[in-house]
């Protein structure tokens, strides 16, 4: 259904099933004034759309269309990001597509279009992206799933020229597809690089859990990645007979959001579009099988290196797919009301005393609208996974027993009534890419596209009226089917061989199906705001309007300091920041910084857990996140404009009134060491755990600690470091979106004027050590045959932000080179990324750091073409085609940024009382990076990236390890 597109059915499929493959890295027309074009040869996708078979109405915004030769078109006029336009072209074919000979065709097909078209010859696509301003891998990428393939283009303007151009792209994509044999040859090593880099125990975990769950199905046989085997002997011929074969038009839409002339866009369309023919006969449309529907199975997984222990409870059942009426709609709201209370309840057990479960959460939908599931999932302590489970299956007996609270179907009901208002309220501002995704995404699912107005007069009214018996009804519908399936997967207890799980499993299961069911305690809502509003709001000493980049800027006489930016970029919306103390710069212990925000996450505040702090906010879109940065402690939030009472009393509270709760550190300090585990198990985790801080020496600004020092500390050194900091560090709060600035400064003097704060001087910190020309091998014990390399280079501090752009640049200009010769030439790699990261905290020091996922084999021999790519920057200079295919998109990317809150709170107004010059940043950097030349970029590489200064760090399987 089309609530602003609840998670449930999209959760589990590309989250758990990891379903979807990315290849990275007019006057104006009414709906329905296209001209009716004979039907298209039938295909396995969809025809027609979505309303030819429902009494549902499509948002009267879109225009739908099609060609002559059955090529549909869904276009949108829409404002963000400012001037651009999103183009997609959705290819209803995937994996589910292939045959048993072509697994991994569709996904190694996608990644040919890149490599050759008939206007695009092998290695211009991505130079021409460029060129005109686009970033590959952000504005020009392509995903593959089951039953679609979809390549998309951000275009830098609406301009005629580039829309034209957009649709050749789209065109080449669709029929113009080259597959030069020495290009398959090429492309192979990066499939196979992207298969390397993407395999994890998490996904092993997930795919295994998708075959057990959907037994029987195509889609437990067609992971989109496809067989080693197929991948190794692919040929022209082969991708050739899959292209031919389902790249037809009537299998196509072209879906253009953003800032278009719609009749214009029609008429590039049809030019670019109308001649496209199929290349061959269609094929048989996929068997899709069916899931077993009765009986008893579970799964035991034993994967350690997964490093956490997870548990799942299902039901499957197979589902005829129906048209998406109003009927329908509102039976999927009232599930998924039903399922939101599930998740609810999962959630106040985790808060219990002692409680095991974590990351708890009920699912439920339709897969590929063939297969209805349910489904409980948490992560558990390994040694408590019989309390785990004993725990979820007795929720959901007491649920399908006795039902919902009205108290619980009330909380249901504010939550997701917030939701729908906060979808119309933020629609003039939706972003172009989100929305055709969503277009896409429906129409793949045969659901009507709705426009927010249309979704809130649809299930407003039903929502305001659901009654508690309806939602308890729809709970045991969604769950009356026979079938169960109990999963034990990940770190299983030392001792116990799979089979003895196993058996455990079963018995338990069968066991406390015969139980008692006790009785389920409603709890009762908690009072917020408790705390008493003070009576005198604070008075203002200064007030100062900087009409360079329209801020206000505010001085409290009790230590708080206020900045306010004003803003039409996203539409009723608003963030905020509030940043005190010193966070990692007057870290006392190392670990300390890490474990106070997991503590924070976990605990709620004085009066109220997390759970009742969370259930009083049910309602409101309100978020608030406790972080420990470089130089500052910091409260991010961000709600509706009219929330912004409420998100100032949540901050008042989790300054005033903080709780030190040893269940909460309990559940911290357990989450975190489930992540240690995780990290400790995989070669990007210990890169992250130890190789970062090989980098960095003693600086915290980056890197993890390790496991050895978060396990020391304890409640009290939290409690003594955060408590000081809370109550009395100078406060600089910084709001910034759609709000009026007099009624914030009102607000913040009024609801923090009991406040008394003082500033505190900062303390020196000594620079850390580079290693300069060293290298550390690491080893990890993992059965994944892949290496993390990193290879970096000293750079030197933020705050000469000329400078910082400027190394940002040759960032990219090595990141496009490494790409060119490690992805596309040596075929070693999927995606390579190098990024500057100078430092606020530390004068004089930063790091310009590579990475990448390669064959551990392959691993000393690439360092060495990296390091030598690096230096050839200085010693042979950065050409200015160079400079310009990363300056173009980078100016791109500027101009959308400065119409983002999140670019003027973080970059600019955060921190700005002690960095006053980044007040001044954003007058200049749009001319300042169009002013920077490449003998500027050369001259920085000569200066840091050189071999002897590069310091490199290798982390393998231990059977592999250098």
């Amino acid at each position: 259904m089309k609530l602003p597109r609840f998670l449930t059915v999209l959760a589990l499929v590309s989250v758990i099933f990891w379903g979807v493959l990315a290849v990275h890295a007019p006057g104006p027309l009414q709906a329905g004034d296209a001209a009716v074009t004979p039907p298209a040869p039938r295909s396995c996708g969809s025809s027609g759309w979505p309303q030819d078979n429902s009494d549902l109405q499509p948002d009267p915004a879109l225009l739908f269309g099609q060609l002559p030769n059955g090529l549909r078109y869904v276009l949108m006029a829409n404002r963000e990001p400012r001037d651009r336009v999103a183009l997609y072209l959705n290819v209803q074919a995937g994996s589910l597509h292939e045959t048993e000979q072509q697994r991994g065709v569709a996904h190694f097909l996608e990644h040919m279009l890149f490599n050759g078209t008939t206007h695009y010859p092998p290695g211009t696509l991505v130079k021409y992206f460029q060129s005109q301003g686009m970033g590959f891998g952000g504005d020009t990428n392509a995903r593959t799933g089951f039953g679609e393939t979809v390549y998309n283009l951000l275009l830098p303007t609406g301009d005629t020229k580039v829309l034209a151009e957009g649709f050749k792209v789209l065109a080449d994509y669709a029929r113009g597809a080259l597959l030069l044999e020495q290009e398959v040859e090429r492309e192979r090593g990066v499939i196979l690089a992207e298969k390397r880099t993407r395999d994890s125990a998490a996904s092993r975990v997930s795919k295994e859990q998708l075959r057990f769950d959907f037994a029987g199905t195509l889609a437990a046989q067609r992971d989109p990645i496809g067989t080693e085997e197929v991948l190794q002997s692919a040929d022209s011929h082969l991708l050739r007979a899959f292209y031919d074969r389902w790249y037809r038009p009537e299998n196509m839409i072209v879906v253009v959001v953003g800032a278009i002339d719609p009749q214009q866009t029609v008429h590039l369309l049809t030019q670019a579009m109308a001649g496209l023919r199929a290349g061959g006969e269609t094929g048989p449309c996929p068997e899709m099988g069916t899931v077993k529907e009765e009986g008893t199975d579970t799964l035991v997984l034993m994967e350690p290196e997964l490093g956490y222990t997870a548990l799942a409870l299902t039901t499957v059942f197979n589902h005829s797919p129906r048209p998406d009426t109003l009927a329908w709609e509102l039976e999927q709201l009232r599930q998924y009301v039903a399922v939101s209370l599930l998740t609810n309840r999962l959630q106040q057990l985790e808060q219990q005393l002692g409680s095991p479960l974590a990351q708890s959460r009920a699912y439920g939908g339709f897969f590929l609208r063939r297969y209805g599931y349910a489904t409980l999932t948490a992560r558990v302590e390994q040694n408590k996974w019989r309390e785990g489970v004993t725990m979820v299956q007795t929720a959901l007996r007491q649920v399908l027993k006795e039902g919902f609270s009205e108290t619980e179907l009330v909380r249901g009901k504010k939550e997701v009534a917030a939701l729908l208002d906060k979808a119309v309220q933020t629609a003039p501002s939706r972003d172009s890419r989100q929305l055709a995704e969503d277009i896409i995404r429906k129409i793949n699912n045969d659901e009507v596209v709705l426009s927010p107005a249309q979704e809130l007069a649809l299930y407003g009214p039903a929502l305001q009226k659901m009654t508690l018996s309806e939602v308890n009804e729809t709970v045991r519908q969604l769950w009356k089917h026979p079938r169960r399936l109990v999963e034990l997967v990940g770190v299983v207890e030392p001792g116990l061989s799979s089979a003895q799980a196993k058996q455990q499993l079963e018995e338990l299961y069968q066991a406390n199906e015969v139980k008692p069911v006790p009785a389920w305690v409603v709890s009762q809502p908690a009072p917020f705001p408790y705390l008493k509003m003070p009576g005198t709001p604070a008075k203002i000493i200064s007030h100062h309007h900087n009409t360079a980049i329209g801020v206000e800027q505010v001085t409290l006489n009790n230590g708080i300091s206020l900045n306010i930016k004003s803003t039409n970029f996203q539409a009723k919306q608003l963030l905020l920041s509030a940043q005190f103390g010193k966070g990692k710069l007057a870290e006392p212990v190392d670990g300390l910084a890490l474990v106070t925000e997991s503590f924070m996450r976990e605990s709620g505040v004085g009066k109220l857990t997390r759970e009742q702090l969370t259930e009083a906010l049910a309602g409101t879109n309100i978020a608030l996140e406790f972080k420990v940065g470089p130089e500052s402690f910091s409260f991010n939030g961000s709600g509706l404009r009219d929330e912004l009472t409420t998100v100032l009393q949540l901050l008042r509270h989790r300054l005033q009134d903080p709780v030190f709760s040893p269940e909460s550190f309990r559940r911290s300090h357990e989450s975190l060491r489930r992540m240690y585990d995780q990290l400790n198990s995989s070669v990007e985790g210990v890169f992250q755990v130890q190789a970062e801080r090989f980098f960095y020496g003693t600086g915290k600004e980056y890197g993890l600690p390790t496991w050895e020092q978060v396990e020391k500390i304890r409640l009290a050194q939290i409690r003594q470091w955060l408590e000081p900091a809370l109550s009395r560090e100078a406060l600089e709060i910084n709001v910034v979106g759609d709000v009026d600035p007099q009624e914030v400064i009102r607000q913040v003097a009024l609801i923090f004027s009991d406040d008394q704060r003082t500033v505190n001087k900062m303390a020196s910190v000594p620079e850390p050590v580079f290693p300069a020309g060293k290298q550390q091998i690491l080893s990890v014990a993992s059965s994944t045959d892949k290496a993390m390399l990193s290879v970096a280079w000293r750079s030197t501090d933020f705050w000469d932000i000329g400078r910082t752009r400027r190394l940002n640049l040759l960032a990219a200009v090595l990141d496009d080179r490494l790409r060119e010769q490690i992805r596309e030439n040596l075929g070693a790699t999927y995606a390579p990324q190098v990024v500057s990261l100078p430092s606020r905290a530390y004068m004089g020091f930063g790091v310009m750091k590579s990475s990448m996922i390669v064959a551990p084999q392959q691993a000393s021999a690439l360092a060495k073409v990296i390091q030598d790519t690096a230096a050839s920057l200085g010693d042979k200079g950065v050409s200015s085609d160079e400079l310009h295919r990363a300056l173009e998109p980078a100016l791109t990317s500027i101009k959308d940024i400065k119409r983002n809150n999140r670019y003027w709170l973080e970059s600019v107004l955060n921190l700005s009382g002690r960095h006053p010059q980044q007040l001044q940043w954003p007058l200049t950097i749009s001319e300042d990076f169009a002013a920077i030349q490449a003998d500027e970029l050369t001259a920085l590489a000569r200066e840091y990236l050189t071999a002897e200064q590069a310091a490199t760090v290798i982390v393998s399987p231990k059977s592999s390890a250098q």
